[in-house]
């Protein structure tokens, strides 16, 4: 009798194991069959239009879905940059702190326009909004800024670019010729900032010095179309000049 107990307790557990598995295997299957919402991830970035120079400044954004928080974001990264010194930006991670709210704080080191733009990545999707904030009075601090380089800038600056013309996915040297004060400049940090209208990326190339005031670098454009490319030319504090030209690419 005790073994026909035992046999039919071997037999009951199998069976509770089979039904088990089933009823997850079940449950599984219909998780799988619900479709993902198709609704777009949106973001709404919240800073504040004006701050101080050195004063903590908080970053927030609440994300949705279909109106519902989204707490599972798989990243979410507020970029911050002097506005035309996107080259010089810094990435702040955010943190969940409620329903759908992420944050992070950062501090303005000068009076000036900035850039604020969020970086979400969730369920598949991407959104980058952006806002700007005031700091100070950059108004002031330019025209101050302004006015001492009257002292050291150097006018007339002659800058050239060759070509003005490239094919996609190939390879394109340039090359650029500086010449200030009807003197070929020597020494100087020349880069190419390259973008198209409307374009939130910029990619930027450093030219070699080849020659006294000729400096060289190549670029692949990846697509055809035109290209803004703005010739950035600086040596020390007293040089920086700039040029923008077109670049076809066929």
């Amino acid at each position: 009798m005790k073994k026909m107990m035992t046999r039919f307790g071997v037999v009951f557990g199998l069976i509770g194991l089979f039904v088990l598995g089933a009823c997850g295997t079940e449950k599984e299957a219909e998780s799988a069959a619900v479709p993902q919402s198709m609704e777009p991830v949106e973001a709404e970035l919240t800073v504040a239009a004006t701050a101080e120079k050195g004063e903590a400044v908080p970053l927030s954004v609440t994300v949705t879905q279909d109106g519902q928080p989204v707490d599972d974001a798989d990243e979410i990264k507020f970029e911050v940059w002097k506005n035309d010194a996107k080259e010089e930006s810094e990435m702040i991670k955010a943190s969940l702190t409620k329903d759908g709210v992420y944050e992070a704080e950062t501090t303005f080191a000068e009076e000036a326009v900035y850039t604020v733009q969020v970086h979400v990545t969730a369920r598949s999707m991407h959104t980058m909004p952006t806002t700007n904030v005031t700091v100070g009075h950059p108004e002031t601090a330019a025209e101050a800024e302004e006015e001492e380089s009257e002292h050291h800038h150097h006018a007339g600056a002659d800058i050239t670019l060759d070509p003005k013309e490239a094919t996609a996915g190939e390879e394109q040297p340039f090359m650029v010729h500086v010449m200030i004060e009807d003197e070929m400049l020597a020494g100087a940090e020349v880069q190419l900032e390259i973008f198209q209208d409307g374009a939130e990326k910029h990619e930027w190339v450093k030219l070699e010095e080849a020659d006294t005031g000729m400096y060289k670098g190549a670029h692949t454009f990846a697509e055809s179309g035109a290209y803004n490319v703005q010739v950035h030319v600086t040596k020390g504090h007293d040089i920086h000049e700039h040029v923008m030209e077109t670049v076809n690419v066929k």
